[in-house]
């Protein structure tokens, strides 16, 4: 093992370039610059299956990879959330820095052209996880913040503000801050933090785009858009703001537009899930706006997948109520919405005469509704009675049933030693008296 030859030098690191030789001469750099295990990959696919199985500290990728494109795999990592702080170091021939932008949104990111000096490649290297290094602590400190905002959020919000203001790249501190009282489900304090950061800076996308997120969250679809489209404008390619575009189309309940946001997002990874999700979904609301006339619909998206699926369950078709409750759950926006689909899904299921499964969509209504739709509470509560009665049923009727193969198995081992002691004596019986035989006279 090399010497450390810097603290923030990072010691387990990922290498992804399809140049043989390249791969081979970064792996000897970072070796002799103090990297303890540095595992390499030749192309993104075999990357991305490395990224999930094992832990890194540090990940190099070159952008024009085979089977997974870098663009694709960068956005794959960036969707997960133990890896969003992961730092990554992109290394790359082509001049267009326009195919970067997509960098410039997140933390921890960095580009560096070839051809590089080896000074460059390690200095830029122990830059970028120092910076990490920094990120992870701020998180840390925001989290001990976000633990008091359920009980004071607006004095959460102050010790946000003051751990920004000391921060040598505040920016990115109020980005993690208001993306976590998003998560927190306070979203009009995200925003009031989002707007401060757009008032200093009007072309930063990550904000833009968060803003679009918490606007999507509100319901107000149409503001949301405007934002999304002028982040997408100034940086495109973002498979994660793509879907999100999606959803928001799906929840305006424009098919066409949503198809057309999938289809880009899947254009860039054809793997992705949620897009390819959403493209099902879209072609199910687009069946279901141009069902008859006469038919009862609805203006919102979550209203018209109720209406189709509720239709579905009406007729007996449980499985297909099912599969287009469930896909479009996860797209409708709004905690009381959700609520209800939630609420439908364990309803079908329930008809349809699976207990477990109608439980569990009954607690995630409940869990959604909090106060505003409470429903599916009573449902929790009687299913909850009647599958710990079935369970005892259950348990008694094994019991029962254990006792009473008890009872055979002694009847039966009764029985065969009674045949066996039964069988000897037939045996004595049929042999009879010993033959008595005359002497000679």
């Amino acid at each position: 093992m090399a010497n450390r030859l810097d603290p923030d030098m990072p010691t387990k690191i990922l290498v992804v370039d399809d140049d043989h030789l390249q791969n081979n001469q970064m792996v000897s750099l970072l070796l002799e610059n103090g990297a303890s295990v540095v595992d390499t990959a030749f192309d993104g696919a075999t990357g991305w299956e490395l990224c999930l199985s094992r832990e890194y500290d540090f990940l190099i990728i070159d952008w024009k990879l085979p089977l997974l494109s870098g663009l694709a795999l960068f956005n794959r990592i960036r969707g997960v959330d133990r890896l969003m702080g992961l730092p990554i170091l992109v290394v790359s021939g082509l001049v267009q820095r326009m195919d970067f932008r997509l960098l410039q949104e997140f933390p921890c990111t960095k580009l560096l052209e070839k051809p590089f000096t080896h000074a460059a490649f390690i200095r830029e290297t122990v830059k970028l996880r120092s910076e990490a290094i920094w990120y992870a602590k701020n998180t840390e400190k925001i989290d001990e913040i976000m633990a008091t905002v359920s009980a004071d959020p607006d004095g959460a919000s102050k010790s946000l503000r003051s751990l920004a203001a000391a921060s040598p790249n505040p920016q990115p501190v109020v980005l993690l801050a208001a993306r976590k009282m998003r998560e927190a489900e306070h979203i009009e304090q995200a925003i009031v933090l989002l707007k401060e950061i757009l008032e200093l800076d009007r072309g930063c996308v990550p904000a833009i785009s968060e803003l679009g997120r918490c606007l999507h969250l509100l319901g107000r679809y149409d503001e949301a858009l405007q934002f999304l489209r002028r982040a997408d404008s100034l940086s495109p390619a973002n498979v994660e703001r793509l879907s999100l575009m999606g959803e928001v189309e799906l929840n305006n309940t424009d098919a066409s537009a949503a198809t057309s946001r999938f289809n880009e997002a899947l254009k860039i990874d054809k793997e992705n899930r949620r897009a390819r999700q959403g493209l099902r979904v879209a072609g199910t609301l687009s069946e279901m706006m141009h069902r008859p006339a006469g038919m009862h619909i609805k203006d919102t998206f979550a209203s018209l997948m109720n209406t189709m699926a509720v239709n579905l369950a009406h007729s007996g078709e449980y499985s297909s109520a099912v599969a287009k409750y469930e896909e479009s759950f996860h797209f409708i926006a709004g905690k009381e919405a959700s609520a209800r689909v939630a609420f439908n899904v364990g309803l079908a299921y329930l008809r349809w005469g699976k207990m477990r499964e109608s439980y569990d969509w009954f607690v995630e209504s409940a869990k959604r509704g909090k106060g505003k739709f409470t429903k599916a509470e009573s449902y929790v509560e009687k299913l909850t009675f009647q599958m710990k009665a079935a369970a005892d049923a259950a348990a008694a009727a094994k019991a029962a049933a254990s006792a009473a193969k008890s009872a055979a198995d002694a009847a039966a081992a009764a029985a065969e030693e009674e045949k066996r002691k039964a069988a000897e004596a037939a045996k004595k019986t049929d042999a009879g008296p010993a033959p008595q035989h005359e002497q000679p006279k």
